[in-house]
């Protein structure tokens, strides 16, 4: 198995909005429930927690909470010192990955977090990190009230309140091609424009939630139980490896060789535990990177094409199109008036 350093989740510790040292909890309810317990013990108001949510850490900004919703940017090096361990969830979360990184919750094994794929969270969930890009942890991220949590997720689930605290019983789940672009779209908007509808925002988020979960319960789970713990941990492997070389095209016998499996058994293995051939899996990764770059950027298609490593305009526009619907060139021009980059 490819290995990291060992991530040994900090219980109680971790980082407040608005505060860029660590805090020490002491209390159950304000490891969960922060908010309640501002409002307990301080009597500070919703807009004074809402303009105390938007203060930036260094690697983490809110861009927008109206109480029940809150939407965020996570961006963090893998130098930085909370890079490992930012503390617990503070909100009832699901997180869509920019980058590729490996995420161990307390308690489960560790799995891939890359733009494939979207994670779930439970307030006060603990869980660690390691470094699989370059860049480190690059997530956008969507809380929502543990009412609202437990509302959508009871569609796909009666049990749910058997333990209501936990209303996330999976850790991640495939975001499909059409889900990616529907957040990538709405989290632009509300990052250009702060005053956009409260209304509106909230809506989408929760409609977002409600695909999402319907995608994660529904659809066949990542890995199927039937496979061994030996064959999950060489699909793992493979994935780190497709994550973190996405300037270079890997080999299948480059694969095979790193994990020590015949290129035969790689692609046997691989599409029995994703579902997905190789390449597929890949090209995906390449496809989600190259929006980001169409979206927030203003660089020439043909550079971001050949940057994602396709051979031409042509090619990268085919494959955009077969795979979120729409042109890269539309995209572009769907874009909201003022964006030109999202934050960070």
């Amino acid at each position: 198995m490819i290995t990291s350093s060992k991530c040994r989740p900090r219980k109680g510790a971790g980082l407040f909005p608005g505060h860029d040292t660590p805090y020490q909890i002491t209390s159950t309810a304000f490891a969960t429930e922060p908010v309640g317990v501002l409002r307990a013990l301080f009597g500070v108001t919703n807009s004074m927690i809402g303009r105390l949510f938007r203060v930036a850490t260094d690697f983490e900004h809110i861009v927008f909470d109206s109480g029940g919703v809150r939407i965020g940017a996570f961006r963090c090096h893998p130098d930085h010192p909370s890079f490992q361990d930012s503390g617990p969830a503070r909100n009832y979360c699901f997180v869509f990955p920019r980058t590729a990184v490996r995420i161990e919750h307390e308690h489960e094994p560790p799995f891939v977090a890359n733009a494939n794929v979207v994670t779930f969270y439970n307030s006060g969930q603990t869980y660690c990190r390691s470094s699989i890009s370059p860049e480190g942890d690059h997530c956008d991220w969507f809380g929502l009230d543990s009412q609202l949590v437990r509302d959508v997720v009871r569609t796909v689930d009666s049990s749910v309140d058997d333990q209501p605290e936990r209303p996330f019983l999976r850790t991640h789940g495939w975001a499909d091609s059409s889900t990616y672009l529907f957040q990538r779209k709405l989290f632009a908007r509300v990052s250009a424009q702060p005053a956009t509808d409260t209304l509106w925002v909230e809506e989408n988020v929760i409609e977002l939630l409600d695909r999402v979960v319907r995608n994660a319960y529904q659809v066949a789970p990542l890995m199927p139980p039937a496979i061994g713990s030996r064959h999950k941990t060489a699909a793992y492997d493979i994935e780190t490896i497709l994550s973190r070389r996405n300037g270079e095209d890997p080999t299948l016998t480059g694969i095979a060789r790193e994990i020590g499996l015949s290129a035969y058994h790689v692609c046997r293995l691989f599409h029995r535990v994703t579902g997905m051939k190789l390449h597929q899996y890949r090209l995906r990764l390449r496809l989600r990177a190259a929006l980001a770059e169409v979206q927030d950027s203003t660089r020439p298609l043909t550079d971001i094409a050949l940057d994602a490593g396709f051979y031409s305009h042509s090619h990268f526009t085919a494959a955009f199109g077969k795979e979120f619907g729409l042109t890269p060139s539309a995209l572009r021009a769907s874009r909201f008036p003022g964006i030109t980059r999202t934050i960070f």
